[in-house]
């Protein structure tokens, strides 16, 4: 009787270097190639098998399970993986044109610690001025744990700061660049890498389609042995995905551990022995309220 052939395993494990429309570029020891997605949805950094398709490059097996990743909450409850495996966020800020968004930052910042992300903060155009608001915002910041670097891509100041922190952080996996349009992404990725084309300023990946732009990919490039940064495009909007109201509260800095008088207060307006609005200032309580109502929102129409 004839036995049934069984099928030979012959796929690779790569990882995800470049997002190419339906494509992806899957690294392995043996190089670059190019795969089609297959059915799957593969982002930067995902660990994923392969083979050979004849005629056709590569295909897409399997992605493997994600670690430490940059999520986005859609309002009607997907969340999209935008990246994984990372080794952090860098959030660059600009102090004007476009103006400082310290709600931008806080998402960000937020999204990295809830994912066990480290996160640190890139402020450029300072030539253009900083505000004492900003100042101010960027001190209370450091006060609560994130290292912040004053940077001019165009005049070089600064980016050495920049270099140097990856170089300290940069080991466990590539930092996703983030931020909102024109504060200086891709020329801060240009500067750092000077023999490379990261794609031309102002413009940026449509990899997590937000806004118009030129180019269709995302990859992840190397600043040096051991320090990667994948690009990202500009946002107008970001709500950090896997919150609920507790973890909004328990990530947003300052909030967590406050002494009121019952454990699961979410400082919400006038929720009983609240201390929030007598030790937090109001900008940055507004700011969190905001966000917590959107996270609330979002819950409460989720509920079955």
């Amino acid at each position: 009787m004839r036995q049934a052939s069984r099928r030979i395993d012959s796929s690779r494990t790569g990882r995800v270097v470049a997002t190419l429309g339906r494509r992806v570029m899957v690294r392995d020891a043996d190089g670059d190639r190019a795969c089609f997605l297959s059915g799957h949805r593969a982002v930067i950094g995902d660990q994923v098998r392969w083979e050979e398709a004849r005629g056709e490059g590569g295909k897409i097996c399997d992605v493997l399970p994600r670690e430490r990743t940059l999520t986005r909450q859609e309002m009607d409850g997907r969340e999209h993986v935008l990246a994984s495996n990372l080794g952090g966020l860098l959030i660059v800020a600009a102090t004007m044109q476009p103006p400082y968004r310290p709600g931008l930052i806080d998402r960000y910042w937020i999204a990295g610690s809830s994912s066990g992300l480290e996160v640190g903060l890139v402020i450029t155009k300072g030539d253009l001025g900083v505000t004492d608001e900003i100042e101010a915002d960027l001190a209370w910041r450091a006060e609560h744990g994130l290292q912040v670097i004053r940077c001019t891509p165009t005049d070089g100041e600064g980016v050495d700061d920049v270099r140097e922190f990856l170089r300290e952080h940069g080991e466990v996996g590539p930092w996703a660049l983030v931020g909102h349009s024109g504060v200086g992404k891709t020329r801060l990725m240009q500067t750092l890498l000077p023999d490379i084309d990261v794609g031309p300023i102002g413009e940026i990946s449509e990899f997590w389609e937000q806004g118009k732009h030129t180019t269709t990919g995302s990859r992840i490039f190397e600043v040096e042995p051991g320090v990667e940064l994948a690009d990202s495009p500009g946002i107008r909007t970001f709500l950090p995905g896997g919150l609920d109201p507790k973890l909004a509260r328990d990530h947003f800095p300052g909030m967590g551990p406050l002494p009121c008088k019952y454990r699961d207060c979410l400082h919400r307006p006038g929720e009983a022995g609240c201390v929030a609005e007598a030790q937090i200032a109001p900008d940055v309580l507004t700011r969190y309220r905001r966000l917590l109502d959107e996270v609330v929102g979002l819950t409460e129409r989720m509920r079955p």
